[in-house]
């Protein structure tokens, strides 16, 4: 006979809807661990007893099961909000203070604002709705554990789509985390524009100098552009991407596309 799933408890939640607070929201975040790629904050809310058995802590449930977790979480929360934080920002405000801003982020990507919030042993500043935080949070309360799984496979599903942008780290394996085979390949390699650089200077120093091929295909295009609307009809498409590309890349991209721009209108004065 199968084993029992644990499913964390919706007490919290009943008791403040008891109080008069209606949507009560659960917010957790994936990714501070790991030496490469951001930090994602979900927030979550149900309106009511909703019962999805075996929304627990990310960390203790299958990957397979978090997949159908996270469909039906989808399905049946009220609302979902997600937030990143990339590397760049964990690099220039300390992976808590870029834990809170992807926190935030979520908060401000949610379609309705919760009346009340629960965190797993983390406070937002900043914000103004009522909140309260306590450890064990992801075990202890069932909009936490939800927000947990919508942050674990939303990150999990980026780093995998990073591998193919990254090619050789092996992100689609070990999402970033600092397992023997990725420090392998961190040394022999050297570190990307995707690595917190702040997690590896003491090794490998503050340059990225590996950017991922999305990046080095469109450089190469701009590269080629001989029309200022090329550049621009470029640019558009890459809007895109632009969420998943790293800050440091889509910065170069774009200086790189506004010295063109100036090299072709200067070229085209000279010619008139």
């Amino acid at each position: 006979m199968p084993a029992k799933r644990k499913t964390a408890s919706q007490v919290m939640e009943r008791d403040l809807r008891a109080e008069g607070y209606r949507l009560v929201g659960g917010i957790d975040e994936a990714g501070r661990g790991p030496l490469a790629g951001p930090v994602c904050a979900a927030v979550v809310v149900f309106e009511g007893d909703v019962r999805i058995p075996g929304v627990y802590d990310s960390k203790e449930v299958e990957p397979e099961l978090r997949e159908e977790l996270y469909d039906k979480i989808m399905k049946k929360a009220a609302a979902v909000g997600v937030g990143l934080a990339c590397a760049e920002e964990i690099d220039h405000l300390n992976i808590l203070r870029a834990t809170k801003l992807a926190a935030r982020r979520a908060l401000r990507n949610m379609p309705i604002m919760p009346d009340y919030l629960l965190l797993d042993a983390l406070t937002l500043d900043k914000v103004t709705t009522p909140q309260r935080a306590f450890p064990k949070g992801d075990s202890r309360c069932f909009s936490i554990a939800a927000a947990s799984i919508i942050a674990k496979v939303t990150r999990d599903r980026l780093m995998t789509r990073c591998g193919d942008e990254f090619p050789g780290y092996g992100f689609e394996n070990h999402k970033g985390y600092g397992t023997p085979t990725h420090r392998k390949r961190i040394a022999e390699l050297g570190p990307c524009s995707l690595h917190r650089q702040t997690f590896l200077e003491q090794w490998f120093g503050t340059d990225p100098i590996n950017y991922s091929r999305l990046h080095r295909l469109h450089w190469e295009k701009l590269l080629l552009c001989e029309a200022i609307e090329d550049i621009h009809e470029m640019l558009s498409g890459l809007k895109e991407h632009k969420d998943w590309l790293p800050v440091t890349e889509w910065n170069l991209l774009t200086d790189l596309a506004r010295k063109r721009c100036q090299e072709l209108s200067e070229r085209c004065a000279e010619s008139a």
